[in-house]
């Protein structure tokens, strides 16, 4: 590499453009992966007209500016997805290599990031998670922890506890959706959950399970996100598995939380919420506040310096988030959890608590 390239300046331009590159490459990979079409063939053409795609009106986030957002030839207006791609790759690509410079750390992460980008997209777009995108991963993670890392039994660890974590959410959480929306729970004992889904709710897993296209179905939390954790652990290991996790749940929740509102919105019914969640923040905070002060002040510690309102608020969250849930369970739907996992992949990127915990560094 010449020494220009070197220049904070330079290499920050050259990852910029790298990133759009592969972003344009990512959504090619994300949308033929979901139609089971070969990345390579045929070349990009319109979705509308089928007219193939000239190299000039090809060039990442510049076409689509000078195009106004649509086909040269059709005018169909091309989606916002495209540029929007583009552009997050592009600035994941200057904040990793910015973190790591070059080398094989930084190689490693991009080709991670690469795998949350895409398989948001098919999650967003489809519900899905496809099996030809995460498997290779995974094995390419493998390999960086095992040549790069040196710790080839953390990432393992971490990849078998996915699978058994996600089991246990999907079994779970499948029945408490089932008792939410009222499907007969002797009837989910007898022909299994996943029958029960199908017969009362008209709802399938198989997209997230197998890797197939889904058509209108809704894919319940399962074998797509728990093959995405294990890509997840495969790359940063089981330790920083756990710090992606806790983000994405958090994350999934604000996003679900944010997804029910609109849903009790539009149907009429987000004024119902509104008793249920004063008291759910009013119990919450008395629940968790005032065993918090109560010890405290027995401690001899003087009110100012505890953290019972901390605690407190914590509670109020708590007991908001049932509240509107219990009326949102109305119209409440699943949605994909996959991008929010993919949050917390990216973060447990820079962010290793249990390492730091132990003195080992973030």
């Amino acid at each position: 590499m010449g020494s220009n390239l070197n220049h904070p300046l330079a290499l920050d331009l050259l990852s910029i453009a790298f990133g759009l590159v592969v972003g344009s490459f990512l959504n090619v990979v994300a949308l033929r992966s979901l139609s089971g079409q070969s990345i390579v063939w045929p070349p990009s053409h319109c979705m509308r007209c089928q007219k193939r795609i000239p190299v000039w009106d090809n060039i990442p986030l510049v076409s689509f500016l000078l195009l106004k957002g649509r086909c040269r030839f059709c005018r169909a207006p091309i989606s916002w997805q495209y540029p929007a791609v583009e552009l997050g790759t592009a600035a994941a690509f200057f904040v990793v290599i910015r973190a790591f410079g070059v080398s094989w750390q930084a190689a490693g992460m991009l080709f991670f990031v690469c795998t949350l980008i895409a398989v948001t997209v098919t999650d967003l777009r489809e519900k899905l998670i496809p099996h030809d995108i995460t498997y290779p991963s995974m094995l390419v993670g493998l390999a960086y922890s095992t040549f790069y890392r040196h710790d080839p039994l953390g990432a393992l660890a971490g990849v078998g506890a996915s699978y058994i974590i996600f089991d246990f959410l999907a079994h779970y959480g499948l029945k408490l959706y089932l008792h939410l929306h009222g499907a007969p729970a002797a009837a989910a004992e007898e022909e299994g959950a996943d029958e029960v889904v199908d017969q009362e709710l008209g709802l399938s897993t198989a997209g997230g399970e197998s890797g197939e296209p889904p058509g209108p179905e809704v894919e319940v939390m399962g074998g797509g996100d728990a093959v995405l954790s294990a890509v997840i652990a495969a790359y940063l290991g089981w330790q920083r598995l756990v710090a992606a996790l806790v983000v994405g749940f958090v994350a999934g929740t604000i996003f679900g939380v944010g997804l029910l509102i609109m849903e009790m919105h539009r149907a009429g019914i987000l004024k119902d919420a509104l008793r249920p969640t004063v008291t759910g923040v009013l119990v919450g905070f008395v629940l968790l506040a005032m065993p918090a002060l109560f010890i405290g002040m027995s401690a001899g510690l003087p009110a100012g310096s505890l953290p019972w309102i901390g605690f407190g608020l914590v509670g109020a969250a708590g007991g908001a988030l049932l509240g509107i849930v219990s009326v949102g369970t109305r119209v409440s739907k699943p949605f994909p959890f996959g991008p929010a996992l993919a949050i917390g992949g990216a973060v447990a990127v820079f962010w290793d608590p249990i390492s730091s915990l132990a003195g080992g560094g973030a």
